[in-house]
């Protein structure tokens, strides 16, 4: 008799019951983004030494706190859980923040807050969680760690020349180093060399260690555990930031084509332009729902390995197909680098390099449920 395998955890159904609070927090966000963060001002931050805007760095992590969110109470953060952040993602992706909101504000405190030794980090993830310090997380690396000192690689690590440290994952476990010297210099033992990346607004650097110091934060025993939560985490984040480019895309789609005219009627009006857009609206729904439910879960259970990558292969599927079409159905505009649809574009594009691909998720799917 073949035993039955539930290829989906079980999860009482309120998991996924709307909360008002939520409506609050994204209109909270949405208020602060539409007065500080429209399209040219994300232009104008790119430039910008860092790549993006102090100032609303600054604001965000002062009035919203989100470097703190996602820390536990235990441990002086506000002990939200990953579908309130995911509120949060979905407002910054859509208005394409190049600030370091899902490196320094979600990945890197959620990777402190799981260290072997709270205490011996407190001031660390005190300093990333008020934004004080800027942290990135490195998922392709090549490191060992010998008397406190790193060695080795690390590869195409977003905001690793504009980063203070990065965590990494080695076979010695977890470990965060300092990027940072005095006057902006490269601590020692640091090399860093920026790389020429599709998207202006997450720029990728890769970096050399050659005894740097670092510190351990998870041992080799619950290295890979941790690692492979955080690594779940950043699947759903990305997902969440991507269901807003969707949602941005697919607004200004539906307003261009309502406004532009041809044959002496709106675009918008002919029926092979609505299938298309009917179509993206079917990929906003799906993929909203498959993010709600992951960082549901993951809040119920961070172990919880199949809706993350589903999440994953649904949301970058659709982000892929609704970029396409926004720069396909803006017209003549809409092929030229000036236009936002380009900035959204290769936002995607970059993403599924840095994050993997849906056919990536896909396998995993399969091998998760045994095909």
């Amino acid at each position: 008799m073949t035993e039955h395998v539930a290829v989906r955890p079980e999860a009482d159904p309120s998991i996924m019951t709307p909360l008002e609070e939520h409506e609050e927090l994204r209109g909270v966000v949405r208020h602060l983004l539409e007065k500080d963060a429209d399209h040219e001002a994300v232009r104008r931050a790119v430039e910008q030494p860092r790549g993006w805007s102090e100032d609303l760095w600054q604001r965000l992590n002062r009035e919203l706190d989100l470097g703190s969110m996602i820390v536990p109470e235990s441990l002086g953060g506000a002990g939200f859980g990953l579908r309130d952040l995911a509120v949060v993602l979905e407002e910054t992706g859509g208005a394409l923040l190049s600030e370091p909101v899902l490196e320094s504000s979600v990945l890197v405190p959620l990777a402190l807050a799981l260290a072997d030794d709270s205490d011996a980090v407190a001031d660390l993830l005190a300093d990333v969680a008020s934004g004080r310090l800027v942290g990135t997380v490195a998922f392709d690396s090549a490191l060992t760690v010998e008397d406190g000192r790193v060695r080795g690689s690390v590869r195409r690590v977003v905001a690793g020349a504009e980063s203070d440290l990065v965590i990494a994952h080695c076979a010695e476990g977890i470990v965060a180093v300092r990027l940072g010297g005095e006057e902006n210099a490269a601590a020692d033992g640091v090399s860093i060399r920026p790389l020429e990346v599709i998207d202006p607004t997450r720029r990728q650097a890769d970096l050399e260690l050659d005894g740097a110091a670092a510190t351990i934060l998870v041992g080799p025993d619950r290295a890979d555990a941790v690692w492979a939560q955080v690594s779940r985490a950043a699947a759903i984040a990305v997902a969440a930031e991507h269901v807003g480019i969707i949602r941005r895309q697919l607004d200004a789609t539906v307003e261009y084509v309502t406004q532009r005219e041809q044959f002496g009627r709106p675009i918008g009006s002919f029926q092979a332009i609505k299938h298309r857009l009917a179509d993206v609206l079917v990929d906003l729904e799906r993929s909203r729902s498959a993010v709600d439910y992951a960082a549901a879960l993951f809040d119920e259970d961070p172990e919880a390995e199949l809706a993350a990558e589903v999440a994953g292969a649904v949301v970058t599927d659709a982000a892929m197909r609704t970029v396409h079409e926004a720069v396909q159905l803006s017209g003549g505009i809409g092929f030229t680098w000036e236009h936002p649809a380009h900035f959204y574009l290769k936002r995607v594009l970059g993403d599924e390099g840095l994050f993997g691909t849906a056919r990536g998720h896909r396998n995993r799917v399969a091998d998760l449920i045994g095909i």
